[in-house]
């Protein structure tokens, strides 16, 4: 009998991982924080404000692919600076923006473990536990990181479907109107923010010199942003018809909230909330390693030797220390919030692409 060789060991991952993984990332954060957002700027109109805010982001990943072909994967290369600084300069604002939007994870990941599971006394265990599970999985690598989002993936997309299915019975059609009934500047604000927390998917290009077949990587990223443009529309029907405008616009995390109002056949479960828990931990767990990973991996070049434990050991500290900074001021964690959707996550963006125009500039200045 030959023996076969199952997993390999070469930090290599396919595009269907990277996509998996993708969507998770994307649906734990988009699902809590876009539906509250959205009914108080759009109301009725929110779920328009999510698919004008899914076309957006599908037409920047064109964008953007097409600047990735100047821009490589390590875009602090020095190729792409002239002088040192410059380089350091746009390496330390990346682990920076990585950093905090990182640390902002945590906070609300520790937040929903308090209010819905344990309660204000384990605080620090549950940062403690959550940064020491981050650093193992970094340790190990992007490939075994996303091996296990693979075998995750439907064990958490199943129960969840399932539960949204539960819960059609008790939406109200009725609830889903007025339709047209928000002003164009609300409107424009929501589709803004759909935008900008839809966006996140395009740091899947990142990965891209890690990629098995990077030329697929496109077609995965679009792939996962349709799924999560379609299951948040689906949700915010859910919730809009369960909930209604006035009360959505009210709960913090209707999403959770919802199963205290949908009950599965047989009652077999006491704590059902803790189940659609158990669902979202793992998808806010899994944005939090993705940031940690883009941060600690320019740092780690700066270690001649052990750079991963050494560049994943200072970013979870960092991370830690903000996160607790903020667990510490609601309205530290509010400003923070402001600041990586209306700042960071823009600059993100637009960073890479300004580096290609200057690449460009400097191919065709040589060339005259």
């Amino acid at each position: 009998m030959r023996d076969r060789i199952i997993f390999s060991d070469n930090q290599q991952v396919s595009a269907r991982q990277i996509s998996r993984a993708l969507f998770l990332e994307m649906l734990g954060l988009s699902t809590l924080l876009l539906p509250p957002a959205l009914a108080r700027l759009c109301g009725t109109d929110g779920v328009f404000a999510i698919l004008f805010g899914g076309v957006l982001t599908y037409l920047l990943s064109v964008a953007w692919n097409r600047y990735d072909t100047n821009v490589k994967q390590n875009d602090t290369s020095e190729q792409y600076y002239n002088t040192k600084v410059l380089k350091n300069t746009t390496m330390v604002i990346y682990i920076g923006a990585f950093l905090g939007i990182a640390a902002y994870v945590m906070y609300f990941l520790t937040t929903l473990i308090e209010e819905q599971l344990l309660g204000k006394s384990y605080e620090a265990a549950i940062v403690l536990t959550l940064t020491g599970a981050a650093f193992w999985g970094l340790w190990k690598g992007l490939e075994s990181r996303l091996r296990v989002y693979e075998v995750l993936f439907w064990i958490l997309i199943l129960p969840l479907g399932f539960i949204l299915l539960a819960a059609c019975s008790g939406v109200c059609t009725d609830y889903w109107t007025p339709v047209v009934d928000t002003s164009w500047q609300n409107f424009g604000k929501g589709i803004l923010l759909c935008v900008l927390i839809f966006s996140l998917s395009l740091l899947a290009f990142r990965s891209k010199s890690q990629c098995s077949r990077p030329k697929q990587l496109l077609r995965a990223t679009r792939r996962s942003l349709c799924a999560v443009v379609i299951w948040n529309a689906i949700i915010y029907l859910i919730l809009l018809g369960v909930f209604q405008v006035g009360l959505l616009s009210h709960l913090s995390y209707p999403i959770i909230d919802l199963m205290a109002v949908v009950k599965l056949p047989g009652n077999f479960l006491e704590r059902q909330d803790a189940l659609m828990m158990g669902i979202w931990l793992f998808c806010l767990f899994a944005l939090l390693n993705s940031m940690l990973y883009y941060a600690s991996a320019p740092l780690e070049k700066l270690f001649s030797e052990k750079g991963r434990p050494k560049a994943t050991g200072i970013c979870c500290l960092a991370m830690a220390a903000l996160a607790v900074w903020l667990l510490h001021s609601a309205e530290r964690a509010e400003r923070m919030f402001q600041v990586c959707v209306w700042f960071v996550v823009p600059l993100l963006l637009f960073l890479p692409v300004v580096q290609a125009i200057v690449e460009c500039l400097k191919k065709r200045i040589r060339q005259k």
